[in-house]
């Protein structure tokens, strides 16, 4: 064997020439014309001889319903002229999905399939012409032990192999019995029949790359099973799948991405000769494919190795993915030893149209290779799968300049893999950099490998200025050196011991002024420790783990009452948890309170916010210790003094600051919103937004009103601030996002007022210039007006987000609580108490709205307060 190599070849002379130094057998030829001509597949017929290889996106959403990125993937196959589409793995059951976002056709998702195919078919004729109708082939799956239907691994085996440790299997993990497997044949059938009524031509029923149908045909462990040991066993699901829907879907052509040689050593390899499994020993697999052409079979699809043990066997690469090896020998030793197996499949059987896999490395020369093979009987259809994905209209470009770009072609550097190994939805990071760039990096941020390499950049400082910054005192190279230890367990529970919700905080906080300005690491690289992203990679981790749970101790007998589902009282209600209380809280909606619902979705997803809420308060075990009250918000007839009545040690207010501040002039009819509601109604999707908005405010709320107007369709977006830019309030990150959005930051620049047209609706926003004075109580220079320059911003919308305000009516909902000259709850100094007795308050409504973290440390410190003055007392 030669050492491995990556491509480096410019002319079809350098390919050859490494072909005879290598002394491998490949096929080569200067006219590729037979890959344009008509190919028989049974009763079908491609318009030429080039397929798109199955390659899973993971980009389906969580019913299995094809989205956009995935109808635009197939939409561009189409159009690049390919004859063949053969679509990828397409769950029968939920529990083997292989990711939360593989597709999986049921009769819900029925609609969404047969749009897709009718999308293809009009991209195609768009692309290549009114008669131009690719075959569509829908590959029915089980993942087995590859199964990740909620994004965690949850291994479905047929048998104990050597594989295991390499796919999350470990030797407590329990075989799959007979009578689950006899099960899944009406599944398999179900599918294929709802394929044909999507209008499908064909399906696949997948036997390839140790997924459950292909880890069968290698049971030769599984002892007293119908499904294992002798052959007859082996084959047994393939085989009555295919004949069970054969008789139930008559004129649906069926076929198998089947494995030829895994590469694995007997007694756990198929395909394999049993003293030596570098060889393959094709007996057994051709007689199973003499039994499904019995069966009705007229075409395979055929493939080698394990993705996921011994990728190069079947995908020669450049570059592996994270982790993976480097082969040990020359990547044309690998393609001419599969192109010989396929080979022997195809002189064995030569009315089977075989479609030959594993060419994307073979860039440029492709059609010389793959016409070639079809020319001498090697295959009758050759496909690319990462080549298709980097290079959608390889085939039209074959087709009409008999070559392929190479500028275009696959680099084989593993990264559409690598994306989906980190749980992301794959395509072509490099060619399709625009679309998939942002997934790739933000899969690597979340990836093990590339947190605890960045977490070893941790000095782990005896005295550490990082933890000085963040308001929750975290113990940050603790949860730090967890990870870089690989012990990301412990990196969580010390995170949760100071803040309960870090995954939200994680999301939301401004690192750049509170934690990460106080590590060392930037001043001797001029980067600091990725704090931010540390804290998300592991508190993600967790919340799939499970290790989220709340640990109770047994109940004190004392009740407590949380009055507001925003981040303070979350985090107080699971410090009472842990304090052994019984918690009531009651909520004006779901939790998340303002924050939740403000936030834009880019900053804190919606699914982040509620996942990382109802993880952390799973009470399934005793869902005596926690009673959801939603939809109870304090009114004129619900106020403090009907909570107090029930009996509670202790109550805590946590309501925040829902209003927002109004500018100081009339409002014309229509057109002008306060900054909340703004954001409330685009985070539910209610919003449309006209093409000129005017934001009046610096701070943060202003910021992210600005940045969704511009998501959701602005032209021209303005945000008026009175003072100069290094005196908005907003944070740093938070500026920078909004300039590069597009938002126009207009400074020195205050509103006065507002310009209506005929109808009342808003016309403009009248404005005058500033200059900047004297420094005013903030301690920033007063804006003083230039007398004589307003004039109108013309604008269809303007946001007033000058800030935020108390319900209007506190006073009356909160007898008893006094009350700052802000219109904030009054507490002692250093604690949370008010001055009503067993009455604790925190987050906004006390600090006058600071952070998401701040808010978090004051539910945590008001409950051990709580904890430790009003619930030492006997229980009420």
């Amino acid at each position: 064997m030669a050492a491995h190599e990556r491509f480096r070849y410019h002319t079809l002379d350098q390919l050859q020439a490494k072909i005879a130094e290598l002394g491998v057998e490949i096929p080569l030829t200067d006219r590729p014309d037979v890959l344009a001509t008509p190919a028989r597949f049974g009763a079908l017929t491609a318009p030429n001889r080039m397929v798109v290889q199955p390659m899973e996106g993971c980009d389906a959403d969580h019913d299995g319903r094809p989205t956009e990125l995935t109808v635009r993937k197939y939409e561009r196959f189409a159009a690049g002229g390919s004859g063949m589409l053969w679509l990828e793995a397409c769950a029968v059951v939920p529990e083997g999905r292989a990711n939360p976002r593989q597709l999986w056709l049921t009769e819900a998702s029925l609609p969404a399939f047969r749009a897709l195919v009718d999308r293809i078919h009009a991209a195609a004729r768009a692309g290549m012409g009114a008669d131009f109708r690719p075959v569509l082939v829908l590959q029915l799956t089980h993942s087995g032990r590859y199964s990740k239907p909620e994004g965690v691994a949850a291994p479905l085996i047929a048998h104990h192999s050597i594989i295991d440790a390499k796919s999350a299997v470990t030797p407590e993990t329990p075989v799959l019995t007979d009578e689950y497997l006899a099960g899944l044949v009406p599944y398999y059938v179900r599918a294929a029949t709802l394929a044909r009524a999507a209008g499908f031509d064909a399906v696949d029923i997948k036997a390839c790359h140790r997924y459950l149908v292909s880890e069968l045909l290698a049971s030769f462990t599984r002892e007293n099973s119908r499904y294992g040991g002798a052959f007859e066993n082996r084959v047994r699901l393939l085989v009555d799948v295919v004949r069970a829907v054969r008789d139930a879907v008559p004129d649906l052509e069926v076929s198998s991405r089947l494995n030829l040689y895994d590469a694995l050593e007997y007694p756990y390899g198929w395909g394999v000769d049993r003293e030596e499994m570098t060889r393959a020993d094709l007996t057994e697999p051709k007689r199973l494919i003499a039994q499904l052409m019995a069966l009705g079979y007229h075409g395979l699809n055929t493939t080698i190795g394990n993705p996921y043990y011994n990728p190069h066997f079947g995908r020669p690469f450049d570059t592996p993915i994270t982790g993976m090896y480097t082969p040990q020998e020359h990547p044309l030793e690998s393609f001419a030893r599969f192109i010989r197996i396929t080979a022997e499949v195809q002189r064995a059987f030569p009315d089977l149209a075989v479609v030959g896999s594993g060419h994307s490395w073979m860039r440029q020369f492709y059609p010389n290779v793959a016409a070639a093979l079809i020319e001498q009987g090697w295959a009758t259809l050759v496909g690319l799968g990462r080549g298709a994905l980097a290079y959608p209209d390889y085939a039209k470009d074959i087709i009409e300049r008999g070559a392929m770009a190479p500028k275009k072609t696959c680099i084989t550097c593993s990264a559409c893999t690598q994306l989906m190994r980190d749980g992301g939805r794959s395509g072509c990071v490099v060619r399709d950099a625009e679309v998939y760039g942002p997934m790739y990096r933000e899969g690597r941020r979340l990836a093990q490998d590339a947190n605890r390499a960045l977490a070893e950049q941790c000095r782990a400082c005896a005295t550490p200025t990082c933890r000085d910054q963040c308001p929750a005192g975290v113990d940050i190279p603790g949860f730090i050196s967890a990870i870089a230890r690989g012990e990301e367990a412990d990196a969580y529970r010390i995170l949760r011991t100071t803040n309960p919700l870090p995954e939200i905080c994680a999301h939301v906080c401004p690192v750049e002024v509170q934690c990460e300005s106080g590590c060392v690491e930037a001043i001797f690289t001029g980067r600091p420790v990725p704090i931010k992203q540390l804290q998300k990679y592991v508190a993600a981790l967790a919340r799939k783990q499970g290790w989220t749970t709340l640990a109770l101790p047994a109940a004190t007998g004392q009740r407590a009452a949380i009055i507001g589902a925003g981040p303070a009282g979350v985090a107080c209600a699971v410090r009472l948890l842990e304090l052994g209380c019984r918690v009531t809280i009651f909520a004006a909606a779901e939790a998340g309170g303002v924050a939740g619902a403000t936030i834009p979705a880019e900053r804190l997803p919606h699914d982040v916010l509620r996942a990382e809420i109802a993880a952390v308060l799973d009470l399934d075990a005793d869902p005596s210790r926690l009673t959801w009250k939603a939809g109870t918000p304090l009114t004129a007839s619900f106020t403090l003094d009907d909570v107090l009545t029930d009996g509670y040690d202790a109550v805590f207010i946590g309501i925040g600051l829902p209003r927002s501040q109004r500018l100081d002039a009339p409002r014309p009819a229509s057109g002008v919103m306060d900054g909340l509601d703004f954001l409330r109604e685009a985070k539910l999707g209610m919003l449309a937004v006209p093409q000129r908005v005017a934001v009046i405010g610096g701070g943060n709320t202003a910021m992210d009103a600005a940045v969704t107007a511009r998501a959701l369709g602005a032209e021209d977006v303005y945000v008026l601030y009175r003072r100069s830019f290094n005196e908005l309030p907003a944070w740093p990150e938070e500026r920078a996002h909004a300039l590069d959005a597009g938002v126009n930051v207009l400074i020195f620049t205050q509103p006065v007022g507002y310009v209506a047209d005929a109808a009342g609706a808003l016309a403009g926003v009248q404005v005058r210039r500033t200059t900047l004075g004297a420094p005013d109580a903030s301690g920033r220079r007063r804006p003083e007006p230039v007398p004589g320059s307003d004039y109108v911003l013309e604008v269809d919308l303007a946001v007033e987000a000058i800030g935020q305000l108390p319900p209007a009516d506190l006073p009356a909902l909160l007898p008893g609580v006094n009350l700052t000259t802000d219109g904030l709850i009054a507490v002692e100094p250093g604690s949370a108490r008010t001055s009503r007795d067993r009455v604790y308050a925190g987050g906004d409504l006390v600090n006058g709205g600071k952070t998401v973290v701040d808010a978090v440390r004051s539910g945590v410190q008001a409950a051990e307060e709580m904890a430790r003055a009003a619930l030492a007392s006997p229980p009420r």
